[in-house]
């Protein structure tokens, strides 16, 4: 019986995902198989001759197989039998085999239902996003391997592993990127995506971008003027901004959901300011002075807070910060951000926060708190005087104490300095290791500059543009490109030796090569 005989039509299928997303809209996300579970579609729940299964489930099932992007009838029977409740929400007691599978496709569906089965794909990624839903992130959750891989046999399942990894990514995020494309748009989002990887990969303009990328695809692309209009278009900073928030929690979830993340332990954190140099007019709006460096005393500023445990470096939030913006409300934001979704041990920050209102925001959220005393008089005074190592307990700054640990740097050619540091945390000063310990803590806090190294000479696009649009666009979707790398690289470690270590198996140029030249509907 041919699908082009039933009652169904491509606006009946898009009313019904609508009303299927209103009835899930409150969550976060939800997965494949429990939407499809409970989206109506108007087919005959009948079984035909040469197959033992209803109409209905089979075209669920190939729905399935569309947004879970599993190519191969054979990789799509043996995700069911593993995955025994998606089989039964899809309407299936047993699971059917390929065999099955490829004469449904190919002998019973016609022409007309094939395109209602594409329709009804794509319309579901489109409403998802529209409805800022994510579908099932559970087809990246890594399983440990059941024997050794073998070092002749690593490079080629690391690739193989690498492309599968970055098609799902791609698959899973480009649908939440808003480029404010229009149903006649030349381009599609994806073609967009890729040349903005590409330039951010090769620290280039728009426009020497495009021609680089045509020529090394050997394909059409959008031109620079087509890209820079459309993310320009925006209505305001907050949409742009909102946007990478909500793929940010994309990025979040799926480490969630692959239990990269103990929920019972405590992890370190560092917040920090980037800047983004600027050369024009002072009252440009969002730009904010800065100490005179490379020709310049103006910048767009961004504040970040950073996971720095090695291997586990993601960027939880970045905010842009504008000329009015308080420190103390920013710190408040991003460490509310934070503790909603990690339990934190320590915070390190750098002496730009050595202040009473910041240490004050510490001791609010009952953190621990490690950063560099500014050598302000009292500070100076001390660290004069006092011997190396020192800790002065309830040192007094206005009307907040803290604990003042100096200790002693050696320096090259023998030279040694004294440092000075603000704790919440007790120390003994009769420990030997002391500046050891305080320089390893406090150096975690360089995980963050490495990681902004990466968003900056890996993934950000360079531009002259005085449109603050443009630059919060290229510095969000390079901190987005950053996560999904750190999120890549420990799935992988995951899927072929089942650990983590604290180098990356996969490069930052690898990634985006691989992530940019991926089809996110191929390969199995």
């Amino acid at each position: 019986m041919r699908a082009s005989k039933r009652n169904i039509s491509k606006k009946n299928i898009e009313l019904e995902i609508y009303k299927t997303f209103e009835q899930v809209k409150e969550k976060k996300n939800i997965s494949i198989a429990d939407f499809l579970n409970k989206l109506e579609l108007d087919f005959d729940d009948v079984s035909y001759r040469r197959i033992k299964f209803s109409y209905k489930s089979l075209f669920k099932l190939i729905l399935y197989q569309n947004l879970k992007g599993i190519k191969f009838h054979t990789k799509l029977t043996k995700h069911l039998r593993k995955n025994v409740s998606d089989r039964f929400k899809l309407g299936f007691t047993k699971t059917p085999d390929r065999r099955t599978i490829g004469f449904f496709l190919h002998h019973i569906l016609d022409k007309e239902a094939k395109e209602l089965l594409q329709f009804a794909t794509d319309k579901i990624e489109e409403i998802s996003e529209k409805f800022n839903i994510l579908l099932d992130v559970k087809i990246l959750q890594p399983e440990k391997p059941k024997k050794t891989t073998k070092i002749r046999n690593q490079d080629l399942q690391k690739k193989e592993k690498t492309r599968e990894v970055c098609r799902l990514i791609k698959k899973r995020f480009s649908p939440f990127i808003d480029l404010n494309l229009k149903n006649n748009t030349l381009y599609k989002k994806n073609q967009f995506i890729d040349l903005l990887i590409h330039m951010g990969m090769t620290r280039d303009f728009a426009e020497n971008g495009n021609k680089t990328f045509r020529e090394l695809r050997q394909c059409g692309c959008p031109d620079a003027d087509t890209l820079l209009y459309h993310l320009k278009n925006y209505p305001n900073r907050k949409q742009v901004h909102k946007m990478f928030i909500t793929l940010f929690e994309i990025v979040w979830e799926m480490a969630r959901k692959s239990n990269i993340f103990d929920i019972r332990k405590r992890y370190d954190v560092a917040v920090d300011f980037t800047e983004w140099y600027f050369y024009g007019d002072r009252s440009t709006p969002m730009v904010v002075g800065k100490e005179p460096d490379r020709g310049t005393t103006k910048c767009y500023k961004f504040a970040t807070i950073n996971i720095v445990e090695a291997g586990k470096r993601f960027t939880l939030l970045a905010l842009p910060v504008g000329p009015f913006d308080e420190k103390e409300n920013l710190l408040r934001k991003i460490i509310s951000y934070a503790q909603d979704r990690i339990k934190i041990r320590r915070v390190y920050v750098d002496r730009g926060f050595f202040d009473s209102k910041a240490i004050k925001l510490f001791n609010s959220f009952h953190l621990k708190y490690l950063m560099p005393a500014t050598k302000i008089p009292t500070v100076k005074d001390v660290m004069e005087i006092a011997a190396v190592p020192s800790v002065i307990i309830d040192f007094e700054m206005k009307d907040i104490t803290f604990n003042l640990v100096i200790v002693e740097e050696e320096l090259e050619r023998g030279q040694k300095v004294k440092r000075a540091f603000a704790t919440n945390e007790e120390y003994d000063e009769n420990d030997v290791n002391l500046a050891e310990r305080l320089f390893n803590l406090y150096g975690k806090r360089w995980g963050v500059e490495t990681s902004y190294k990466v968003k900056k000479h890996s993934y950000l696009p360079k531009t002259t543009s005085k449109k603050y649009l443009i630059r919060l666009f290229y510095f969000m979707f390079s901190v987005l490109l950053y996560n999904l790398w750190i999120l890549a690289d420990i799935l992988i470690w995951l899927a072929l030796f089942g650990f983590i270590k604290t180098d990356h198996l996969v490069t930052s140029k690898l990634f985006g090569t691989i992530l940019y030249t991926v089809d996110p509907d191929s390969g199995g």
